[in-house]
């Protein structure tokens, strides 16, 4: 008589020896690896706007000690203080100090984006993806992947500290400040960070995690903003802020650490949470179900148009409000630019509509950000296998592309449009000109023919060298940072000239220039029709 025995069971099949963070090391390398040229590039892109705004503070905006009390003084005492500031005391205001007043919200916000969209990166998007089922199939704790996000995000904002200290000692910061003012960036960027890896457990999209993480970052400087406006100095409003306890640092004016304990200590309760989120959902959902869609669909989705649409409509929803609120808060600043005498703008010009000319460039930076993520949306679908069985279908490559950059298209004039409106309307509150409305939402889509070339250049990259698609970014910081630095550089005027963004005036306060409008938009459809070429002709990813 024989018998036989179940085989031994082994604790360490389900629970790996080490625990749950077990393989953290090794995904720690391969996070740094996997980012040693995002990574690299944010940390450089941050810290070179330090000297490069101090720059533009100290010789270009306010290049006297007479004009930087001035600028102080219009930030105390206008809606300004909505966007920069605060200005701490009342001491005599030096190039530094203005510096921090005038540019300080847009290096934290810098760095919280940066830290957004690393922790995304690196779980939800991996999640997605399927990779981490395959590195969850090996010997890898239940947290290690989350783990090496934080660490490598700490790694980050600590390297952003250290660099931006080294950049603001560079042009006259002392010591203790210029290390205080990088350690409140990589402070605020660390607050984002844990909460990005909150966000990450509620959604089973990484776009929607990243989202839900902007919202509150966008939310956070909206609070900031209504504290600033209770009082100069920060009212009760400003405490419920992180990107508010970086500021309360008071950098050059009193040098206090104490608020970035808090800004620990809410980074700690948020990581603690998202571990906890973690270890109560299963790999790849998330504790918000997604909501399930109809049992048919419209007959309207047929066509590849109405999936474009589809697909872009919620990004191009998000982009719209956050630009309208923007808008509607830069333009209110207009008011309080009366009879500020700016040397950014040609003597004798008005000021309010050079400042407005000022914002409508900037909107139309954005949009063009907009047009570039649009494409590499579309490159990112043809790598997960998702265009496939759409052109598998009656759908043929022309009409998908086609249809795809046209609701891109139609997506970049909303923007500008919906843009010029928030702007031309909180301008007009703000100096009690109604008729700016129209005028400004004209402007904005006067810029119409630099954002299609520069969706024109990806689109083009996109069907001939889908590998190369990272030089349409070259292009486009290339011609920002030229246009925008250029003339305060003493580049020559040909090599501005290279500039996609070099040949429409400022519009609302330059004229119009209707050849420069009809080569630019001229230009951007043989571009498109390479595209459309190089597609029709190669091979799906």
């Amino acid at each position: 008589m024989t018998s036989t025995t179940p085989p031994a069971r082994h604790p360490t099949a389900s629970h790996p020896t080490g625990g749950h963070l077990t393989g953290t090391a090794t995904l720690v390398r391969l996070a740094l690896r996997r980012d040693r040229i995002k990574s690299p590039l944010w940390l450089i892109a941050i810290t070179v706007m330090v000297p490069r705004f101090h720059y533009a503070a100290a010789t270009v905006v306010a290049p006297t000690p007479e004009a930087r009390a001035e600028a102080a003084q219009m930030i105390k005492a206008s809606f300004m203080r909505v966007l920069a500031g605060p200005v701490f005391g009342e001491r005599a205001v030096t190039s530094q100090s203005y510096f921090l007043a005038a540019y300080w919200v847009e290096f934290l916000l810098a760095a919280a984006l940066m830290n957004i969209l690393l922790i995304t990166r690196h779980t939800r998007a991996e999640e997605r993806t399927g990779r981490t089922e395959l590195v969850r199939a090996a010997v890898v704790g239940r947290h290690a992947q989350l783990t090496a996000a934080l660490v490598v995000a700490v790694a980050a904002d600590a390297a952003l500290a250290v660099l931006v200290a080294g950049a603001a000692i560079g042009v006259g910061f002392p010591a203790a400040g210029a290390l205080l003012f990088g350690a409140s960036l990589a402070a605020a960027g660390l607050v984002f960070a844990a909460a990005t890896a909150v966000t990450a457990q509620l959604t089973e999209q990484p776009r929607a995690a990243a989202g839900i993480a902007g919202a509150a970052l966008f939310a956070s400087w909206i609070t900031r903003g209504a504290g600033a406006l209770q009082d100069q100095e920060g009212g009760p409003l400003f405490w419920l802020s992180p990107i508010g306890w970086s500021q309360q640092t008071r950098v050059l004016a009193g040098d206090r650490w104490w608020p970035l304990g808090l800004s620990v200590l809410l980074a700690a309760l948020l990581a603690a949470g998202a571990y906890h989120l973690a270890g109560r959902r299963d790999l790849g959902a998330a504790l918000l179900a997604a909501r399930p869609g109809r049992a048919a669909g419209p007959s309207w989705l047929r066509s590849p148009l109405a999936l474009a649409w589809r697909l872009q409509q919620p990004a191009i929803g998000w982009w719209a409000a956050a630009l309208l609120a923007a808008g509607l808060a830069m333009g209110g600043m207009a008011g309080g630019m009366v009879g500020i005498d700016l040397d950014i703008f040609p003597a004798g010009a008005d000021v309010v509509r050079g400042w407005l000319s000022l914002l409508v460039f900037t909107g139309s930076l954005c949009a063009a950000v907009f047009a570039l993520l649009s494409v590499s949306r579309l490159r990112a679908e043809e790598a997960r296998g998702l265009v496939g069985p759409v052109l598998a279908g009656p759908v043929g490559r022309s009409a998908w592309f086609a249809a795809s950059f046209l609701v891109t298209g139609i997506g970049v004039v909303a923007l500008l449009t919906v843009y010029g409106a928030g702007l031309g309307l909180g301008a007009a509150v703000s100096t009690g000109e109604p008729g700016l409305v129209a005028e400004v939402v004209g402007a904005a889509l006067l810029r119409l023919p630099e954002v299609l070339v520069l969706l024109a250049v990806p689109a083009a990259l996109f069907g001939l060298a889908p590998r190369a698609m990272a030089a349409a970014w070259v292009v486009f910081l290339y011609s920002a940072l030229v246009q925008i630095f250029g003339p305060y550089a003493g580049v020559p005027a040909w090599l501005t000239g290279t500039s996609v963004l070099s040949h429409l005036p400022w519009h609302p306060l330059g004229a119009f220039a209707p050849v420069a409008t009809a080569v630019l938009t001229v230009l951007a459809a043989p571009l498109f029709l390479l595209g459309r070429y190089g597609l029709r002709r190669r091979d799906l990813a």
